[in-house]
């Protein structure tokens, strides 16, 4: 039996998209999913809209200002990310007497599976907040699947009419087997220039969409890379997009984990962080998936994955090449990342373990 009502999740936008992405669609999966009622408070409405649909699914979008009246708690509040919440606003929790979560951001490193579900005392109210990592095995929290996705997935990717018509509907291109086709979704620090020359000595003709606020309507040709403009996208429609593309470059915390879900081959562009720690981390994810894919595949995704991110700015051109993109490489990498895939949706997903969780804590009060 489900003891969580209702649900309170913070979000302080950071990096344009990447927390309250992964806010808005847990939000989401909460609301839909599990019936429960959420509200979720967020710093940057702007951001917000940019990626939630029309309809928002029951959950209630409320704008964090400064001294924000909040005077009922919710059964569990979630501060996403750290962000600091106000004074008033726990107070309420104590009256309520919330279970409170901070959710993390997702790591593969080896220490996070030792600090998840780690509780602690607020220093002046006694209230216990537990750390929650989000992650890619049993020993910490899942990654966000709502119900569905992956037969909703599968349906698409076996039907090239549905394809089509989604395509037609976004202004992208229908399929042409004459194309590679690739989504760009990445920072103003990635080395886009190398990445396109490298593109053009592929074996086939690559079209590059990539989703932005002011798409320009002509499509840019670099050598035999043409670069298409689209509009940007809901979250509900990214994921059509991760999964009509051969190939796709993400970036951040929620595209990273939706390109898993897709099963197509990716590049993540990591955020970057002081002392290369996000080094650190992108090593250890693609430690954490090297079991799924050939060794020469894996070499291939690995070297990818360093030239797109800071490494890759100081190397040369003949690293690009050794890389090389081909119908062949695309077939061992699509091979692993559908393995991957599949791996990850043996999980327990993030949302239902944090009910779970969530109950156990409510069952001992």
């Amino acid at each position: 039996m489900n003891l969580i009502k209702s649900i309170d999740i913070f979000c302080a936008v950071v990096d344009n998209f990447g927390d309250i992405g992964v806010c808005w669609r847990l939000s989401r999966q909460l609301s839909l999913d599990h019936h429960i009622t959420v509200r979720l408070f967020v710093d940057d409405m702007e951001s917000a809209k940019a990626i939630m649909p029309d309809d928002r699914s029951g959950v209630e979008v409320i704008h964090w200002v400064k001294d924000i009246d909040y005077h009922q708690a919710a059964d569990m509040v979630i501060e996403a990310f750290a962000c600091p919440l106000p004074d008033n606003v726990i107070a309420a929790m104590v009256a309520k007497k919330s279970v409170w979560i901070d959710l993390e951001y997702i790591s593969a490193e080896d220490w996070v599976a030792g600090c998840h579900a780690i509780p602690s005392k607020h220093p002046s109210t006694g209230l216990t907040k537990t750390l929650f990592f989000p992650g890619f095995d049993a020993q910490t929290g899942g990654i966000i699947r709502e119900n569905g996705l992956i037969s909703r997935r599968n349906a698409f990717l076996n039907d090239e009419n549905a394809h089509n018509l989604w395509r037609k509907a976004h202004f992208i291109p229908e399929i042409d087997q004459k194309y590679i086709d690739i989504s760009l979704f990445c920072y103003k620090t990635a080395p886009l220039d190398q990445l396109i020359e490298h593109l053009g000595g592929a074996d086939k003709p690559i079209r590059l969409f990539r989703p932005v606020r002011t798409p320009q309507n002509t499509p840019q040709k670099v050598g035999s890379v043409e670069i298409i403009e689209i509009p940007f996208l809901s979250q509900v429609d990214y994921d059509y997009l991760l999964w009509t593309c051969d190939f796709n470059f993400v970036r951040g915390e929620d595209s990273f984990v939706r390109a898993q879900l897709a099963g197509k081959p990716f590049i993540w562009n990591i955020y970057v962080q002081e002392e290369a720690a996000h080094l650190v981390k992108l090593h250890a994810f693609l430690e954490k998936i090297r079991p799924f894919y050939d060794e020469a595949s894996f070499e291939r995704l690995a070297n990818l994955h360093d030239l797109w991110n800071e490494e890759g700015q100081i190397l040369t051109k003949h690293s690009w090449d050794v890389c090389g993109l081909s119908l062949q490489s695309l077939a061992g990498l699509k091979s692993g990342a559908q393995n991957w895939s599949d791996y990850l949706c043996n999980q327990i997903d993030l949302s239902t373990q944090l009910l779970t969780f969530a109950n156990t804590q409510i069952t001992k009060k």
